[in-house]
């Protein structure tokens, strides 16, 4: 059997250099937020430091389960998961026309600027998550296909 490319040192050197780019990124982004006085560049250095801290956070888990214990889920954790995902969509399905409200009534380059990222944000990361969401539910469901992907003996 085949071994996943997940467990050779090349993928394990490829995810620590990654890594290790986020975490220049974060110290960067600190010491920028840390220098300037100017609320939109202060502002941004923390969601740059933001942004690299949350991929390092995934990068850590995705090494860690190559490493220590794979991950591993059984269906009263893809429920719990998929409950916190659905609790996150619920929230954000409701903040996604305040943000269009607050555009429209925008007048300032700036603030439309960062309104429109902000939404854009936000339906990314609900797209994402829906599709991850439905991907959890379809691993609850063992068919032919689903089972080779998902089932027991996949390490």
């Amino acid at each position: 059997m085949k071994r996943p490319a997940e467990k050779t040192d090349a993928f394990l050197d490829l995810m620590v250099d990654w890594q290790t780019l986020e975490g220049d990124m974060m110290i960067y982004a600190e010491a920028e937020a840390a220098k300037t006085r100017n609320a939109l560049e202060k502002t941004m250095a923390q969601v740059i430091g933001l942004e690299a801290r949350k991929r390092c956070t995934i990068q850590q888990m995705i090494v860690e389960s190559v490493k220590k214990e794979a991950a591993h889920l059984d269906p009263e954790d893809i429920q719990s998961l998929v409950g916190h995902i659905n609790h996150l969509l619920e929230a954000e399905e409701k903040e996604l026309p305040l943000a269009e409200a607050a555009l429209q009534k925008s007048e300032l380059f700036i603030s439309r600027y960062l309104l429109n990222y902000l939404i854009a944000d936000l339906k990314k990361g609900n797209e994402l998550l829906r599709q991850f969401a439905d991907e959890l539910k379809a691993a609850t469901i063992s068919t032919s296909v689903t089972s080779k992907i998902y089932g027991p003996g996949q390490e």
